[in-house]
């Protein structure tokens, strides 16, 4: 029964490195390229990093778990270690796949088309929730863009909301787009539609674009590796829930032998006669 404690310790430090893999490129995938902001396009870009970040957290809970679990030799804490595992392997599963179609959506390129009228819808609120304004200027602000489709004219989108100020002028583009924010007002009127040097004020790539470039060049490769890492992870899931259970089982098998009398010799009746 003692091979089962090293190896259930060894897989669990496995585990517990995995864990801190995990919540870091899924805590990459939200605040550094602002996935969750896609889901317009796809929900799979707010499901991915999310369930990344998920396994992170359960499996560094289930691994610390575990090398308790396997020094104490405790039934009840080894079946919570097993129950987590199973856990864990469900949502291994469920980003395996999700990745996948994730990528291939981004091959294929088919979510950044521009009649995404989700997103026209999004940027009509823009003015008026709170919640969308935040999330469009960390877009426009962290990678550097205006507006939603198209390079060079990405701005332009802005025009073709009908948003109106209270004096019935229309709007220009936020202060998010500007090159320059602290002054302010760079671009805030509708003569910057059809400024020829509109490019000396404002961003005019649209968000879209730019990030479409970006994920298929850094974020495509990334899923790809972290599909054939999380297929290695979750056969080591796999392994270490059998163990565990087998661990039970022999602690259970060496506890009924002890409490039946037949953990230790016992001489026949008579045998300690001297003749």
């Amino acid at each position: 029964m003692g091979r089962y404690v090293p190896a259930l310790c060894f897989l669990n430090l496995g585990l517990l490195i995995s864990s801190t893999a995990c919540l870091y490129l899924g805590s990459i995938l939200i605040n550094i390229y602002l996935l969750p902001s896609l889901e317009l396009l796809t929900s799979h870009f707010a499901t991915v990093p999310y369930l990344i970040l998920a396994i992170g957290f359960v499996l560094l809970l289930s691994s610390i778990i575990g090398i308790i679990a396997a020094v104490s030799k405790s039934r009840v804490a080894l079946i919570i270690y097993a129950v987590l595992l199973g856990a864990v392997f469900t949502l291994q599963l469920a980003s395996i796949f999700t990745s996948m179609e994730l990528r291939n959506d981004m091959e294929r390129r088919v979510i950044f088309q521009t009649g995404n009228g989700n997103v026209h819808n999004e940027l009509k609120r823009y003015w008026d929730d709170e919640t969308v304004r935040t999330k469009w200027d960390t877009l426009q602000r962290d990678f550097q863009c205006c507006g939603a489709f198209n390079m060079r004219t990405g701005f332009q989108d802005w025009s073709r909301l009908g948003n109106y100020q209270q004096d019935g002028q229309q709007r220009g583009v936020p202060n998010s787009c500007c090159l320059d924010e602290e002054e302010g007002g760079c671009g805030n009127t509708e003569e910057i539609y059809s400024d020829p040097l509109a490019y000396e004020k404002i961003n005019i790539h649209g968000c879209m674009a730019i990030m479409k470039n970006r994920l298929l060049r850094d974020i495509a490769p990334v899923l790809l590796t972290y599909i054939a890492c999380a297929v290695v992870l979750a056969l080591i899931t796999i392994l270490a829930m059998v163990l565990s259970a087998a661990y039970v089982a022999a602690i259970t098998r060496r506890s009924n032998q002890e409490r039946d009398g037949m953990g230790m010799y016992q001489a026949p009746a008579g045998h300690n006669a001297v003749g």
